[in-house]
């Protein structure tokens, strides 16, 4: 995914030195903060030079850049978008016990303003924007609500989706902006596919994590329907690392993921970036079931699998 943020790395300087500058104006207690996260974030100072959270504040250029939008709407949603992106970080963890709660809901509601901000300079009040940003914060609010009761269903793209559903206001903006309001439902389809995409690539790398909720997380949800667990039997990390070797876990996942990326592929007036942006994700996912497969393989072959697992188990 490189080149999606080679092509737009003189963007990224910009919208990121845009958004820093803004937040001096913050409180002197949460402005440190505030530039931390933005900076954590930043995909041009990290070593992979990638980002996995590009989709937040690419995808109005993705959008506009199919679109013919003026650049200058472009940089002013993703500018909000950043904001947006890490009022939601902020929500995610104070609700994950990851963060001082105090702290980080006075931030995360600054920053939200300023999300919202950028949006009212663009929109009037009695635009059909906000009737859409309505149904996207529903959604989140929905998603999160959910998890903690019934199990994610890595086969429902749409619900896969929704912990991100604010990113897709941008989309909704330019389509707007536009006058291409018919075309905001099929565009919703194709974020939201892309969407699952990096949302089950998220809960592959987040599985030890997420292990004591298992039933929070796409990639464990599937592997206990493998394993097929008798009621009231609960994952640990033996088990799971067990099932990554023995059964092939991630592979599942990773046809997962070619599908939903396919299916956007298959969507003609999708923007192509964002393609690519799935593309890229499910076969990396791909090419590490496949390396996880050879190594097994090679375990076997060798009769060092009893061993490694003795050592990682």
């Amino acid at each position: 995914m490189n080149q999606l943020i080679d092509q737009y790395s003189d963007e990224i300087v910009q919208i990121f030195g845009e958004a820093s500058a803004q937040l001096q104006t913050l409180p002197e207690e949460l402005k440190e903060q505030a530039l931390a996260l933005l900076g954590k974030c930043y995909p041009l100072n990290r070593k992979d030079n990638e980002g996995p959270n590009m989709i937040s504040y690419l995808l109005p250029y993705w959008v506009g850049e199919t679109l013919g939008s003026p650049i200058e709407l472009c940089r002013e949603l993703a500018v909000g978008n950043l904001y947006g992106m890490v009022s939601f970080f902020l929500l995610d963890d104070v609700m994950d016990e990851k963060r001082e709660v105090r702290r980080s809901l006075a931030l995360s509601t600054l920053l939200n303003q300023r999300f919202l901000e950028a949006y009212q300079r663009c929109f009037s009040v009695d635009s059909q924007l906000w009737a859409c940003y309505n149904r996207y914060l529903a959604e989140w609010a929905d998603a999160m609500y959910r998890e903690v009761d019934e199990p994610m269903d890595p086969r429902d793209p749409g619900r896969l989706a929704r912990k991100a559903a604010p990113v897709k206001l941008c989309a909704a903006a330019l389509l707007l902006q536009a006058g291409r309001a018919p075309e905001i439902r099929v565009m919703e389809t194709a974020i939201d596919l892309a969407l699952a995409v990096l949302q089950l690539s998220d809960d592959w790398t987040d599985w030890l994590e997420d292990l004591p909720t298992a039933s929070c997380n796409a990639f464990l949800v599937l592997l206990g329907e493998n394993l097929q667990l008798e009621a009231g039997e609960i994952l640990d990390e033996s088990m799971v690392k067990r099932s990554i070797y023995r059964e092939q876990a991630l592979g599942g996942l990773a046809i997962l993921a070619s599908d939903y990326a396919d299916q956007l592929s298959a969507m003609k007036n999708a923007p192509a970036s964002l393609q690519i942006f799935s593309s890229s994700i499910a076969q990396s996912l791909q090419s590490k079931a496949n390396e996880i497969r050879d190594r097994y393989d090679s375990l076997l072959n060798d009769g060092g699998f009893s061993v490694y697992l003795t050592i990682n188990g």
